[in-house]
């Protein structure tokens, strides 16, 4: 199916990218502007997910609210995120209904009302969803731990924002921000799903989405400059008391941008050493040593750089510097080792059979090559990851961890509870000691 993805580029510089997936009678239709947190200045930091929000209230032609209105009444729903790279807005509707949805994301594209009275509105609940963040202990610190970590970075920043910046965004900013950033010639329209024929939708696009005007007037778009998170600096450590009932350690080392050739290397390793209950970390600190209850990692991957993230959630009688060994030691272990052919193998044959379920959603689909083209730089990579997957060996993998889980730029965050729980202090010492003699 993936072969008959077809691509076209508008009048006006806006690229589609189409497939046609029948199965069901909807259609998926996605818009994904090229900016987020990464391109916001000092100032105005936390604009991108005010202008997702305003996207929503309305334009010249559309009342409040009434986008999403439209949608939901012909049954089919619509939503939208910011992310550091990208913001994107998503739709799926009844195929009869594809017209209905060029013209609303037209309108938007188009002339979006920003007044200031909508503004109001909408910062309010902006804020008042950034405390509900921020009210949460884990969050706040790992938000702190993630500040350090991409220090003098665009990504410093998260998505999220700073409150003292989105009290005084104003009706203006958010204006200036809106015809250089969500402008035709920097976004991406991925439409998946039964449509009539790929010639059939460029010409619609062309009709409706065409006829935007490119509203930069050719300006150069700033471009941040990007580093390497904490090269060269030395291991970054940070200790916090929080109000939470277990202690949590997490261990992250720089990772490559999104569109590296280490990216695909990296998060194959990944899986095998931190991802679900079979995974070598799992099965070591939890089960066979019972120094964690859980235990885990990810990689996160943006355009210009990326983290790879290692925690474990353990009980207040255990060293965090026990915890932190028994991560590191796993890791070692793969730098020094490698891993074997039937973890290789495994996470292929997992790959493959996610593949495969992705294949039913046109929703999914459409997400999949709108996040690969934005953010990794072009969706055929995601196209031929499976190809590229089989190509892979492990001396690859290897070599991917020693360049990037360096212990020189490890950075770690240790949550402490600010209260311990007796209890919680004797169920771990009670655990552990079970275990050994279970085990004699």
């Amino acid at each position: 199916m993936l072969d008959r993805i077809v691509e076209r580029t508008l009048s006006n510089g806006l690229k589609v990218i189409c497939l046609k997936k029948t199965g069901a009678p909807i259609v998926s239709v996605q818009i994904w502007y090229r900016t987020g947190s990464v391109n916001e200045r000092d100032g105005i930091r936390g604009i991108s997910h005010m202008l997702e929000h305003m996207m929503f209230r309305g334009s010249a032609a559309i009342a409040p609210e009434e986008h999403a209105r439209r949608i939901n009444d012909v049954g089919g729903h619509c939503n939208a995120f910011t992310a550091e790279d990208v913001t994107a807005f998503f739709n799926n509707v009844p195929r009869d209904c594809f017209d209905m949805m060029l013209s609303l994301e037209a309108d938007r594209m188009n002339a979006l009302t920003l007044s200031a009275d909508l503004l109001e509105t909408e910062r309010k609940v902006i804020i008042e969803e950034y405390h509900t963040y921020m009210n949460n202990p884990v969050t706040k610190a790992f938000l702190e731990f993630r500040r350090q970590f991409f220090a003098g970075n665009p990504y410093e920043t998260s998505p999220l924002g700073i409150l003292e910046n989105i009290q005084g965004i104003s009706a203006d900013d958010c204006r200036a921000y809106y015809d250089l950033w969500y402008s035709p010639d920097n976004a991406v329209a991925v439409i998946v799903g039964d449509i009539e024929s790929e010639d059939r939708v460029f010409e619609r696009m062309e009709a409706v989405l065409g006829g935007v005007r490119s509203r930069s007037g050719g300006a150069l778009r700033p471009v941040g400059q990007f580093k390497a998170p904490a090269a060269s600096s030395g291991m970054k450590r940070m200790k916090r008391r929080v109000e939470f009932d277990v202690p949590l350690l997490v261990m992250g080392f720089p990772a490559p941008p999104s569109s590296s050739r280490d990216a695909l290397p990296l998060e194959i390793i990944q899986q095998v050493v931190s991802q679900g209950e079979s995974s070598r970390l799992y099965g070591e600190l939890v089960r066979r040593q019972s120094l964690a209850v859980m235990a885990g990692g990810m990689n996160h991957y943006l355009r210009h750089a990326g983290m790879s993230l290692f925690f474990a959630v353990f009980t207040p009688d255990v060293p965090a510097a026990r915890i932190e060994a028994a991560l590191h030691r796993q890791i070692e272990i793969v730098r020094n080792h490698g891993i074997t052919d039937s973890e290789l193998e495994k996470v292929k044959n997992a790959t493959l059979t996610h593949r495969v379920f992705e294949m039913y959603s046109a929703e999914h689909l459409c997400q999949r090559i709108g996040f690969s083209e934005i953010v990794e730089g072009n969706y055929r990579l995601w196209v031929e990851r499976l190809a590229t997957l089989e190509k892979l060996t492990v001396d690859e993998l290897v070599d991917a961890v020693r360049r990037y889980w360096n212990d020189e730029e490890m950075h770690v965050l240790h949550l402490q509870p600010k209260k311990i729980s007796p209890l919680l202090f004797i169920a771990g010492a009670a655990k552990r000691l079970f275990k050994k003699k279970v085990t004699v």
